[in-house]
C-alpha cells in the first residue's frame, strides 16, 4: 500500500478516536481548508466543543522537520480560530513515538504530543477501573470454602478447550460434514480476543464459564499494565442487565454497580478501541415472550429478545476490536440461531467449547482445596458440583458408592447421602425422605421454566414443600429450603436459587418421574418447557425396576392420560412415559406394542429408532431435538406427522427420508449421515474402526450408563464388523475407555471428550485409541 494512502487512512483513524473520546456525532471532526492563510492551509482535523476548539495534525513521520511543520501548522491556525473559540487545544498525533528533540519543539508552543495509543487512553483511566472491577462478582464464580466472592488469584485450574469448525469431508462413496475440534487454551482465548475476533465461549451449566471469564480478564488486564499497546478487558456479568437494549446503558449501569466514575468514560473506551467486552452469560437474560400454541417458535424469538442488548454490543463493534460472549451449550438450538441471536455476521468469530475438569485439572482443584483422592468415573467434573460438596464436607462419603451398580444406583446413592447429611445438620426440621421428596418436586418444576433450572422463588420453596407435606412451611422449615443441597444463588434476582448442576438435575426430575408413574403426584405442576432428558429416563427406569415394575407400568400410564383431558401437562406426560417404558423394554429386551396410540403436541430430547424396540405409535405436532433412523423402524409401523425436528441420524438429506416413517408436513432443520451405526457401516471407515464409533457411539451418546455386551452387537449386519467387537472391547478397557463388570460395559467420565472428537472426526483423528484399533 502507497505512504499517501497508508497517511490518509491513518488520519481517518485519528479523527474516529477523537469523536469517540470528546463524544461527537460520527462525521464531527473533519479536516479544515484555510485557503487565505499560506502556512497551514490545511488541518488534519478540527473538533469545535462548546467550550473548546481542538486543533489536530497527523503525521506517521518520525523526521524532526516534519514536526516543526505541524507545529507551525498549528500554530497558525489558532491564531485563526482563537477570533471566535474560548479556548483553544493544540495536538499532534503520530503513529510512532517520537524523539525527546521533536517533542520539546512542540511543547514550546503548547502542542501536546502522543502516539494514538498514548491519546487513546489519556480519555480513560484504565488502571482505575481494573481495579474496581477485580474486586466485584464474576457471574457465579464462588470461593469453595465460604461462597465468597473472594477468590484468591491462583483459584483457576485448567479445563479443556477446543475450536469447533465444522468442515466437509470427501469420501469415497459421499461427501459429509464432520464437526473438527481443535484444542486449544486460555491464552490463545485471550489472544483470539485481541486479535479482533469475537470468541463465542459455550458449556454445560456448572462448568466453570465464570471462573474461566474471570481468568480471561485477569490475563488481558495484567497485559493492560504493562504494556502501552494493550487493551483494558470490561466484564458484564449479563445477568445483571435485563431488560436493557442499548450497549451504552449497559457500559453506564456496570460503571455505576462496581463505582467506576465518571460511568461515560467507559462508553468512550469501548468506542475509542481501548477496551475490549468480555460478556458473561447470555443465557441468563430473559425477555417477557408469550407462550403462544399457534407458533412453536416463540421460545426462539424469546431468546432473540432477550439479546437485543447484547447484539447492540456485537453489530456495533469498532473495527479491529474483539469480543468474549460466553453461556450454556444448549441454550440455542443450533449455530444458526446462535449467530442470529447474537447478531454475529461474516467469518471473524471462533466458537470454542469448555469442557468439565480433566482428571488432571479435577485433581488440581481438589488439591489446591486440600483433597489428595481420586474422583469415581460417574461424578461430574464441573467445578460447582465438587465446590458444593468441598463446602459440605460430602466429598469422602461420595468416594464410597459402588459406582459398578451402573448410573441409577450411583445418582440414587449421591441424592440419599446428601439428603440424610442435610437432615442431620444442627437445626435441622426435614427429615431425609421429605428434603429429597421436595428437591425432586423442585427439579419436575423447573421444566416448566425457559432456563430449565431456575429461578426458584422463596414462594416456591414454600410452596412446593407444602404440597409435598401438607403442611405450611415455618420458620425452621423456610431456613433449610433455603439451603437444599444443589441449589445456588441466582445473583441477578435477590433470594432465588437454580440447580448447580445438570447431572444431579437430571437424577432428581427422573426420581420425581418415577414417583408420577407410581401415582404419588396428586398434582404433576405446569406443562413442562423441555423434553425429559436421557439421562432422567434411565434414573426413573432404575427407580421402577428396583421396586418391581416392569415396561407396562409406565405404558398403562400412556393408554390412561391418552383418554383423559388433552391438556399440555398430560401430553408432555404421555411422552415422558412413553420414554421411560420404551428404555425399560430396552433392558428387557423385547419390543413394546403401543397399540396405535398418537403422541401429540409433545417434546422429546431423543428418540432411537436405529434399534428400535417400539412400534404402531405416531408422534404428532411434536418437537423432537433427534431422531435416529434405523434399517427396522420403517416396519415398524411409526408414523411422524406434522413435527419439527432438529436433527435426523442416518440420513444425508430430505431426499433420504422414509416416506414411511415421515410425512411431509414434517420440518427437518438438519441431517446428519454418519449419526447411526447403520451410516457408520456404509461408510468408507475400516471394520475395526467401524466397530469402535458402533460401541462408542452406543457407550457415551444414547441414554443410560452401561451396555451389556451382546447390545453391541445387535444391529450390525456385517460380519467383519461384528467379529471386531470383543477385541475392540478389550482394547478400550486396556486404555482405560471401558469399565467391565457382570457382562456390563460402563464409559469411563474422563474419556467423554477424547470420544466426542474420535465421533466428530473420525478420519483424522489421531488418538491413541483409534491407531491402536487399526493395527488389530
Amino acid at each position: 500500500m502507497g505512504t499517501y494512502k497508508v497517511n490518509m487512512q491513518f488520519e481517518a483513524e485519528v479523527r474516529w478516536i477523537a469523536e469517540a473520546v470528546w463524544g461527537l456525532e460520527s462525521g464531527s471532526c473533519q479536516p479544515s481548508h484555510y485557503p487565505n492563510d499560506p502556512v497551514v492551509r490545511e488541518l488534519d482535523g478540527i473538533a469545535r466543543l462548546r467550550d473548546v476548539t481542538h486543533l489536530i495534525m497527523v503525521t506517521t513521520s518520525t523526521k524532526l522537520e516534519k514536526a516543526k511543520s505541524d507545529t507551525k501548522k498549528l500554530n497558525a491556525a489558532e491564531t485563526i480560530e482563537r477570533k471566535t473559540a474560548l479556548a483553544v487545544s493544540k495536538w499532534l498525533i503520530t503513529s510512532k513515538q517520537l524523539d525527546a528533540e521533536h517533542i520539546e519543539h512542540a511543547r514550546k508552543s503548547n502542542v501536546t504530543v502522543l502516539t494514538l495509543e498514548q491519546f487513546k487512553q489519556r480519555f480513560f483511566d484504565g488502571r482505575s477501573y481494573l481495579s474496581k472491577r477485580e474486586v466485584a462478582s464474576f457471574g457465579s464464580a464462588r470461593n469453595p470454602s465460604d461462597n465468597s466472592i473472594t477468590i484468591s488469584d491462583d483459584a483457576y485450574a485448567t479445563l479443556p478447550m477446543v475450536i469447533v469448525e465444522s468442515v466437509m469431508v470427501n469420501g469415497k462413496k459421499r461427501s459429509h460434514i464432520e464437526e473438527r475440534h481443535t484444542p486449544t487454551d486460555i491464552k490463545e482465548v485471550c489472544h483470539l480476543i485481541e486479535e479482533g475476533y469475537v470468541v463465542i465461549l459455550v458449556a454445560p451449566f456448572g462448568a466453570g464459564k465464570s471462573l474461566t471469564t474471570r481468568e480471561i480478564f485477569r490475563i488481558i488486564a495484567s497485559k493492560y499494565r504493562t504494556s502501552d499497546h494493550s487493551l483494558v478487558p470490561i466484564c458484564l456479568n449479563l445477568r445483571e442487565h435485563w431488560g436493557q437494549e442499548y450497549f451504552d446503558e449497559i457500559l453506564e449501569r456496570h460503571a455505576r454497580s462496581i463505582g467506576f466514575t465518571p460511568k461515560e468514560d467507559l462508553v468512550i473506551a469501548w468506542r475509542a478501541g481501548v477496551a475490549c467486552l468480555l460478556l458473561d452469560g447470555f443465557d441468563e437474560v430473559a425477555s417477557q415472550a408469550i407462550v403462544r400454541k399457534d407458533d412453536i417458535n416463540f421460545m426462539k424469538e424469546g431468546r432473540r429478545m432477550a439479546l437485543t442488548g447484547v447484539r447492540d454490543f456485537l453489530t456495533k463493534l469498532p473495527t479491529g476490536l474483539g469480543a468474549l460472549i460466553c453461556g450454556r451449550d444448549h441454550y440455542f438450538d443450533n449455530m444458526s440461531e446462535l449467530k442470529h441471536a447474537l447478531g454475529i455476521t461474516g467469518d471473524n468469530y471462533k466458537l470454542v467449547r469448555l469442557d468439565e475438569f480433566t482428571e488432571d485439572g479435577a485433581n488440581l482443584f481438589l488439591n489446591k482445596n486440600g483433597i489428595e483422592h481420586p474422583l469415581p468415573d460417574w461424578l461430574p467434573r464441573k467445578p460447582l458440583i465438587l465446590s458444593y460438596l468441598i463446602q459440605n464436607n460430602l466429598l469422602n462419603e461420595i468416594l464410597d458408592i459402588d459406582s459398578s451398580e451402573g448410573y441409577g444406583y450411583a445418582w440414587d446413592a449421591f441424592i440419599s447421602k446428601i439428603a440424610h447429611r442435610e437432615s442431620d445438620l444442627e437445626r435441622s426440621v426435614m427429615d431425609a425422605q421429605v428434603l429429597r421428596c421436595v428437591m425432586e418436586r423442585l427439579a419436575f418444576f423447573v421444566r416448566s421454566l425457559p432456563s430449565g433450572n431456575g429461578p426458584i422463588t422463596g414462594n416456591d420453596l414454600a410452596t412446593t414443600y407444602n404440597i409435598e407435606t401438607e403442611q405450611s412451611a415455618g420458620e425452621g422449615v423456610l431456613a433449610q429450603l433455603q439451603r437444599l443441597p444443589g441449589l445456588t444463588q441466582r445473583d441477578q434476582e435477590a433470594g432465588s436459587r437454580s440447580f448447580v448442576d445438570q447431572d444431579m438435575l437430571a437424577a432428581l426430575q427422573g426420581g420425581a418421574l418415577a414417583r408420577v408413574i407410581w401415582g404419588q403426584y396428586s398434582n404433576i405442576g405446569p406443562a413442562p418447557l423441555s423434553a425429559i432428558s436421557s439421562k432422567s429416563v434411565s434414573m426413573a427406569s432404575y427407580l421402577l425396576r428396583r421396586n418391581g415394575a416392569t415396561s407396562s407400568t409406565p405404558f398403562s400410564i400412556v393408554e390412561r392420560l391418552s383418554n383423559e383431558a388433552k391438556t399440555p401437562a398430560n401430553l408432555q406426560l404421555i411422552a415422558d412415559c412413553f420414554a421411560v417404558s420404551a428404555e425399560m423394554a430396552k433392558e428387557e429386551e423385547h419390543v413394546l406394542d403401543c397399540y396405535g396410540v398418537v403422541i401429540e403436541s409433545a417434546l422429546f430430547q431423543r428418540l432411537d429408532l436405529e434399534d428400535c424396540n417400539f412400534r404402531k405409535v405416531t408422534f404428532l405436532n411434536c418437537l423432537i431435538d433427534e431422531v435416529s433412523v434405523g434399517a427396522l423402524s420403517v416396519d415398524f409401523d411409526i408414523t411422524f406427522r406434522n413435527c419439527i425436528i432438529n436433527r435426523i441420524g442416518g440420513v444425508a438429506n430430505e431426499m433420504g427420508l422414509p416416506e414411511k416413517l415421515f410425512e411431509k408436513s414434517c420440518e427437518v432443520v438438519e441431517f446428519d449421515n454418519m449419526g447411526t451405526t447403520s451410516a457408520v457401516l456404509q461408510s468408507d471407515l475400516e471394520p475395526q474402526v467401524k466397530a469402535l464409533l458402533t460401541i462408542l457411539r452406543k457407550l457415551y451418546r444414547q441414554s443410560g450408563a452401561g451396555r451389556k455386551i451382546l447390545a453391541f452387537s445387535r444391529g450390525i449386519t456385517k460380519n467383519d464388523v461384528a467379529d471386531y467387537i470383543p477385541p475392540v472391547l478389550n482394547l478400550m478397557e486396556k486404555h482405560g475407555f471401558v469399565r467391565i463388570f457382570n457382562q456390563i460395559v460402563h464409559p469411563v467420565r474422563k474419556n467423554t471428550n477424547r470420544v466426542e472428537q474420535i465421533l466428530n472426526a473420525p478420519s483424522v483423528s489421531k488418538d491413541e485409541l483409534l491407531l491402536a484399533v487399526k493395527l488389530l
